[in-house]
């Protein structure tokens, strides 16, 4: 039976994601009217399966990150600690959507497991050297992304302006589709590693230290299908609010921060450092907005750091006390 609550619990999250964090990917190609927002939800959801399932069989670095995050191998003790980890994310990440604010399952997701691995194991079941990879991701999503945005926005402004209005919006498809891409690679290969974490304690095994893709080819296919339905949804609130309510950019200044998205989430990805997709894309949107010197909504800025400050602590000692919740039952 837990078994059977741990894999609907993964596939919620998944799901979770899709609906939180996919939409990152089109929020200025709907801000800036290029396309509805149903549309666009579609394109990503295919871009969203597609980067899964290439960037898994090219390059599956960030799902091994992941993996071996922390120690969670110990029958039903184990199972239970990766239950109420993803369990805690999920609650959080539905909160947050509530307000409207987007969430980082990735970093929800290393807390929740350290959480967890802290409960059952102690200091020794978590893995630092991943722990290193998490926060090189942090200051690349949120300082590089910030920087490249802002200094490419102010180089080649001048030359994209000399571009028609309508190569331009052909050109923000494109970006949005390679975001949605990218967003699949990043969090797609998370969830692929999660899944690998719970196949290994259904079968009494140790977490591979390096994954071989063809191996979990019908986990990289399952998340893929899972990621496709939620993004296929969007997330009409965030969209909403990352998209025109914290900076509102024109097309060339969207345009600029897809395409610094996408090359940020590239770096990370061949990498294998798992980053925040919505770190980047929130960042990116501020940088290019800072270049222009447009009016930015302080006000809603801060209501999503709030959320990205919270993230750590809360879905880290939230597994923490459910997983010594559920572990007193035994």
């Amino acid at each position: 039976m837990l078994y059977i609550f741990s894999i609907i619990t993964i596939t919620l999250l998944i799901f979770t994601n899709a609906i939180t964090d996919a939409p990152n990917a089109i929020c200025t190609l709907v801000g800036t009217k290029v396309m509805e927002f149903k549309k666009a939800a579609k394109l990503s959801a295919i871009f969203n399966f597609i980067g899964i399932v290439v960037m898994s069989i090219v390059n599956i670095s960030v799902a091994n990150c992941i993996s071996s995050m922390v120690r969670l191998d110990d029958g039903i003790i184990g199972m239970m600690g990766l239950t109420s980890a993803i369990l805690t994310v999920v609650i959080f990440a539905l909160v947050a959507l509530r307000f409207g604010n987007p969430t980082s399952e990735t970093h929800g997701l290393v807390a929740g497991l350290t959480g967890s691995a802290l409960a059952i194991y102690g200091i020794e079941a978590v893995n630092l050297t991943e722990w290193k990879n998490v926060i090189i991701g942090l200051i690349w999503s949120i300082a590089g992304t910030f920087i490249i945005s802002y200094l490419t926005s102010k180089m080649l402004k001048n030359i994209l302006r000399k571009v028609s209005e309508k190569n331009v919006e052909k050109a923000q498809i494109i970006s949005a589709c390679g975001m949605s891409f990218m967003h699949g690679a990043q969090d797609g290969q998370k969830f692929i590693g999660i899944l690998i974490i719970f196949i290994s304690i259904l079968k009494n095994q140790q977490v591979p230290i390096n994954i071989n893709p063809i191996n979990y080819i019908w986990t990289i296919l399952f998340v893929a299908i899972i990621m496709y339905i939620g993004a296929s949804f969007g997330g009409k609130k965030i969209v909403e609010k990352v998209g025109s309510d914290m900076v509102e950019l024109n097309k060339e200044e969207a345009l600029f921060s897809d395409l610094t998205t996408v090359l940020t989430l590239l770096v990370a990805s061949i990498n294998g450092i798992p980053v925040s997709t919505t770190h980047a894309k929130t960042v990116s949107i501020i940088g290019v907005g800072k270049s222009y010197k447009k009016k930015i909504d302080k006000r809603e800025i801060v209501g999503i750091i709030k959320a990205w400050i919270w993230t750590f602590p809360i879905c880290g000692v939230g597994a923490y006390i459910l997983t010594l919740v559920a572990k007193s039952f035994i």
